[in-house]
């Protein structure tokens, strides 16, 4: 194997230079070379990569060795139609065939990271890690291995974190470096001053520079009249190459074009020329650096707002807005570093006390609640601040903005409250955050119709004061997840789910958490608990890392319930001694610790209790904590239970009339139709559920059909029929959360024997079964007798009407 480099490309035969197991006078000429080759064709694979970087003699010698020799030979180039002429003309003769090499995909790309640091990494750093080894094996293994040995890749509790960005180690950087070594002073100077930018204007590159960097494939336009590094690493290879006084004056020299330059280049400009300065120390601009701290945390960099934050505040000691942030911040942080919990009361105390204005009190006042509220799960606490801001506040939005926030948090502490009412306009971030609430209200305590006015307004909201608003855009996506799910439709919030999934991995990792704990509970409710289990498990470990919206607790009731629903009891209790005290109070904790608890009761042949425990919990979320949508979805366990049903319809008629939405709807006539043993009603009802995807309703409700009626004259058929509808949906989803007792697994099918009566239910004769099985006959035989037996039918024909093919 040898390879091509810049370095070897001056130097006559370079590339066999080293040559061990070639004898010595082999490398004398390109034709000694050959020769010694030529003797161990039989027994040897040339293997040359970077062929585009051979010098002129090497380059003979290997094309010669492919035509003439006709040596076996694999040639490595990064990109065919770069590659030197003769290789070419090779590829266009036939004697090389090309074999494109793909990057990795990102889920090899993880496993490969993975398995090199031998654990996990945090979302957002395992996404900066894929991002700078854009697919590509030897630099993803070269960074992490560089990052490691910087100091930049560090492990934590929630797995390896970045602190920075990936660096190469100096063997990758010398290999990036290749691509520098034509280039004048001049134009690497211009590449390093584009590589601290990020984004630089293109007339602060002069024109034969700004040609040359192009032209080596260094640079490449951006948005906004500006040039950017085409590959990340060349930022740190480009850093090597300057002493620390050097690259101090490039970012001096870049911080005053970006500042120069902000009414072309807007507002990311500006934030990064303020992250420069404040990284160089170097003076700030007050105004400048506290947008780019409000900015940092709106964008979930919680470190670089504190830092920004604390700056602002260091230049100028008054700034509440500057305090507010740094407390926030502090808030985020404070979950897993000790003594940043109390750095963030200490702020929120100083940017109480020095706030002058109403918007001033309520801003602090809108932050210290959720604070108080999501990070120590005190909702009494949270409505005491905003109680006392009112009392100071005169001005009347203000005071709107308080009452709203008051309301939400009643709900969400579950302490009742009532409808809340979206602001007229939107014009700032307490606005912004009035609306979201509105919306939020809506698919907690309904009507849904009010969501569903709303989400075209939060759509509206400019992207600016989004960004202002922590956690702002997953909440208005959350929203209109949640409001789809009540619409019944569970396919295509599913769907909508796992796309949020796709894109937190690519674009978002802080979000993850949410959205598998979202699509986890529509799992464990509709469908697979057994995956309900997985996600939840993977949200409780993302949120644990980073969590904007208070679902780290619910994230472990929901693992927990999921844990019991697939007999891993052991855990499921751990899980839940594991939720903080003060957050056992929050209505989706209580939701769920009470499912889990019903589940339990109900394998201990215990229905009738767990079903009382299911419709007091569902009566506490309706009237006291007025999360209505859930109260509605526990009393349906209870209803799949069939017991405590005339209870458990009293509350689902009162949250469909109170919420709406079509998942209620379905909920309420199910309950109706078994307080009555309506049959008709029933079978619609599953048919309905499963094309909507609520296939654990589907099943319980067949599965309850067929024991009510397998004792009724006349509808043995019919009994059976539904059963083999719950056994293939149940084979389909083993891992189905069923309320209903199931069959002994001695009277299921295995799935050979659903392959064969499906055909025998076909018309297809026992000898055709056996073909297309690749079977003897009386092998087919015995399955359809097993299958008969189990089925309690004696023909075919009753097997047609019980399988529904009797047509």
């Amino acid at each position: 194997m040898f390879s091509g480099s810049g370095a070897g490309a001056t130097i006559p035969l370079g590339a066999f230079t080293g040559a061990a197991d070639l004898p010595e006078d082999a490398l004398s000429s390109p034709a000694a070379i050959i020769d010694a080759f030529s003797r161990r064709r039989t027994s040897t694979v040339l293997i040359v990569d970077d062929v585009d970087c051979l010098d002129e003699a090497s380059l003979h010698v290997v094309v010669h060795l492919v035509t003439t020799t006709r040596l076996p030979a694999i040639l490595g180039a990064q990109d065919l139609t770069t590659a030197p002429g003769p290789i070419r003309r090779l590829y266009d003769s036939g004697d090389l065939s090309e074999w494109p090499l793909a990057p990795l995909s990102d889920g090899e790309a993880a496993e490969l990271v993975r398995a090199e640091l031998q654990g996990e990494l945090t979302p957002s750093a395992l996404a900066d890690v894929l991002a700078a080894g854009s697919g590509n094996p030897l630099h993803l293994r070269e960074v992490i291995r560089g990052s490691v040995l910087r100091g930049r890749l560090v492990e934590t509790e929630h797995g390896w974190d970045l602190r920075g960005t990936p660096v190469p180690t100096p063997r990758l950087a010398q290999l990036v470096g290749e691509r520098f070594e034509g280039l004048d002073q001049a134009s690497v100077d211009a590449a390093t001053m584009v590589a601290i930018a990020r984004e630089l204007p293109v007339d602060a590159i002069g024109d034969a520079e700004r040609r040359a960097l192009a032209r080596a494939d260094v640079i490449e336009p951006s948005a906004g009249g500006c040039v950017s590094l085409s590959h990340p690493l060349d930022a740190e290879y480009l850093r090597s190459r300057c002493s620390a006084a050097l690259w101090h004056e490039f970012v001096r020299d870049v911080v005053a074009i970006l500042r120069a330059d902000t009414s072309n280049l807007g507002t990311q400009a500006r934030r990064q020329a303020e992250l420069l300065a404040l990284d160089a120390d170097l003076p700030a601009d007050v105004d400048a650096l506290l947008d780019l701290a409000e900015h940092a945390l709106g964008a979930f960099d919680e470190r670089l707002a504190l830092r920004a934050a604390t700056a602002v505040i260091a230049a100028d000691p008054t700034r509440v807005h500057a305090h507010r942030i740094a407390a926030m911040a502090a808030s985020v942080l404070g979950v897993t570093e000790a003594g940043l919990a109390s750095a963030a009361d200490e702020h929120f105390v100083i940017a109480r006390d020095q706030a002058a204005s109403d918007q001033e009190r309520t801003a602090v006042a809108l932050a210290h609640a959720e604070h108080l509220a999501l990070r120590r799960h005190d909702g009494e606490g949270a409505l005491a601040i905003l109680s006392a801001a009112e009392e100071s506040v005169d001005d009347a939005e203000c005071l709107a903005h308080l009452q709203r926030a008051s309301l939400r948090w009643s709900m969400v502490a579950g302490m009742g409250g009532g409808p809340i009412s979206a602001p007229d306009g939107v014009s700032s971030p307490e606005s912004a955050v009035g609306l979201i609430t509105a919306g939020v209200s809506g698919v907690i305590a309904g009507p849904l119709q009010d969501t569903v006015a709303v989400l075209p307004r939060l759509r509206e909201v400019p992207d600016e004061l989004v960004a202002m608003v922590p956690g702002g855009s997953t909440l208005i996506d959350l929203t209109a997840s949640m409001a789809l799910s009540y619409t019944g439709d569970v396919l295509a919030t599913r769907a909508r789910l796992e796309q949020q999934i796709a894109a937190a991995h690519q674009d978002a990792p802080e979000d993850l958490g949410v959205w598998e704990y979202a699509l986890g509970f529509l799992e464990l409710l509709s469908a697979d608990a057994e995956r309900a289990y997985e996600l939840g498990r993977s949200s409780a470990t993302h949120l644990a890392w980073r969590d904007s919206t208070g679902l780290h607790a619910p994230a472990l009731a929901l693992t927990a319930a999921a844990a019991t629903a697939t007999d891993r009891l052991v855990e499921a209790r751990k899980l839940v001694e594991s939720i903080p005290e003060p957050a056992t109070a929050d209505p989706k904790v209580v939701m769920l610790s009470t499912w889990s608890e019903a589940w339990q009761l109900k394998e201990a042949r215990r229905p009738a209790t767990a079903a009382q425990r299911l419709v007091e919990t569902a009566q506490w979320l309706l009237d006291d904590a007025q999360h209505t949508f859930f109260a509605g979805m526990t009393a349906h366990c209870a209803a799949r239970l069939g017991h405590r049903v005339d209870e458990a319809t009293g509350v689902l008629r009162t949250a469909r009339g109170r919420a709406g939405g079509g998942l209620l709807h379905l909920l309420s006539r199910h309950a109706e139709a078994m307080a009555t043993s309506d049959v008709g009603t029933l079978d619609a009802v599953a048919a309905d559920a499963r094309e909507l995807g609520v296939v654990a309703t589907a099943a319980d409700t067949w599965a309850w059909l067929a024991r009510a009626t397998d004792r009724t004259p006349g509808t043995d058929l019919a009994s059976r029929r539904r059963q083999m509808t719950v056994d293939a949906l149940r084979a389909d989803i083993p891992g189905m959360a069923m309320w209903t007792e199931a069959p002994p697994r001695s009277t299921t099918l295995t799935e050979r024997e659903r392959q064969v009566v499906d055909l025998a239910a076909r018309r297809y004769t026992s000898k055709e079964i056996a073909e297309i099985h690749g079977v003897s006959v009386n092998t087919v035989s015995n399955q359809l007798a097993s299958a008969f037996r189990k089925l309690g039918v004696n023909s075919r024909a009753e097997l047609r009407t019980v399988w529904g093919t009797e047509g």
